[in-house]
């Protein structure tokens, strides 16, 4: 029995370079393992992530990116199980491969840069973002709402954190992979003495993040207007700004311009903000009635801030109407467009159902007719001659 297991096998004519013990013990064993490792990795992940991330689009996030690196891993393992099982020394030249990817070929002082230091950069940035965003998170759900801070100090202080903890663990894997910092920081110095005026943009862009965060002029989730543009941040990077408008368009802004010129911050200290609709009534129309019919249009908004104040004014004494302002507030910005046309549309209906006019600017017309001219007085001789070409002579005025 013995001997038949560590016999090789065949099959037809052909001898394959293993035997049934050797299958089972590098290949089927193995592989077997990889498989259940994975399985129980992956089902431990789900249960982690469904306990501790709320949010259902990360969750998915986190569960895709765990089942490719555990089949990458999976997959590796069985094509190392199967060249071992082929004969080749699979691991000896594995290791050898290894050693010379690891060979420096950049040496300074204490640092040897070598092809593995440069893959190692990879995990070590991918860790050093991680970190900071679990920071972030942490202290702007948890820790600083303790010390009363509103959300503008909250979302300063917090981006301010996460970038100290990125650089943090950052300099520590850089420590670990073998880089000497106090022998790069010369040759960076050199370096920065010439990249410097090439990149005088992403520098004063770098900066110009910096304030943006630290002196939380502007948030995620503000409303903001820059030169033409209107929307919402999105997202506040070190290098640029993230806007998308009301037409779902993405604005990438270099933050220099943000703090370089006019921002209207829309949603700075305060969210609520007053509306403005402006609509003219005939003068025939009974102005206490006007007044009143648009105070109830506004009390019936539904964005309307609870106990907030309902202008109406009358504005000017317009050609063809008198111009009224009806000025409302309501509780958030970001409904600013919806609460303006539902004021519009509701003026118009309760104006219609009150019989209360809207005038416009009409043209009217002055027909005079040309046989009544006295073609023989020389006075009027030219506009005659002319009119035979235009037989209707017309003013135009407003009325």
């Amino acid at each position: 029995m013995k001997q038949w297991l560590s016999s090789p096998l065949s099959v037809g004519n052909i001898t394959l370079p293993f035997s049934l013990l050797d299958f089972l013990l590098r290949f089927a064993l193995p592989a077997a393992g990889f498989f259940l490792g994975a399985f129980l990795l992956s089902l431990l992940i789900r249960r982690l992530t469904k306990r501790y991330v709320k949010e259902e689009k990360r969750q998915r996030r986190i569960l895709l990116w765990t089942r490719r690196i555990l089949r990458t891993v999976v997959f590796i393992g069985i094509m190392l199980s199967i060249v071992s099982l082929m004969g080749a020394r699979a691991y000896g030249g594995l290791g050898h491969f290894f050693s010379i990817l690891n060979k420096p070929f950049f040496t300074s002082g204490k640092t040897q840069i070598s092809v593995i230091t440069l893959l190692l950069f990879i995990p070590v940035i991918a860790v050093a973002s991680w970190t900071g965003k679990l920071v972030s998170a942490s202290l702007e759900s948890r820790s600083l709402n303790r010390f009363g801070l509103d959300a503008e100090q909250s979302f300063s202080l917090g981006r301010l954190l996460r970038y100290a903890a990125m650089v943090l663990v950052f300099i520590f894997g850089m420590s670990i992979i073998g880089i000497d910092f106090s022998a790069v920081g010369v040759l960076f110095g050199v370096l920065g003495i010439g990249i410097g005026f090439g990149l005088q943009s992403i520098i004063a862009d770098f900066f110009a993040g910096i304030t943006l965060i630290s002196m939380g002029l502007v948030k995620e989730g503000d409303r903001i207007r820059v030169g033409e543009y209107d929307g919402n941040i999105r997202h506040i990077r070190l290098m640029n700004t993230e806007l998308i408008t009301f037409e779902n368009e993405t604005l990438i802004i270099p933050n220099r311009q943000l703090t370089g010129g006019t921002i209207h911050n829309y949603s700075y200290k305060d969210r609520r903000v007053v509306i403005v609709n402006e609509v003219d009534v005939s003068y025939n129309s009974d102005l206490d009635e006007v007044i009143e019919l648009l105070k109830a249009v506004a009390s019936r908004n539904p964005w309307l801030q609870s106990n907030s104040e309902i202008l109406v004014r009358v504005k000017t004494f317009a050609s063809s109407g008198i111009s009224m302002q009806l000025r409302t507030w309501i509780h958030d910005v970001g409904t600013r467009a919806d609460a303006m046309s539902w004021t519009n549309l509701e003026i118009w209906r309760t104006f219609a159902t009150h019989n209360i006019e809207i005038p416009f600017s009409q043209i009217v017309v002055h027909q005079q007719d040309s046989s009544s001219i006295d073609l023989l007085r020389p006075e009027v001789s030219v506009s005659a001659a002319a009119e035979k070409h235009i037989p209707d002579t017309t003013e135009i005025g407003e009325e």
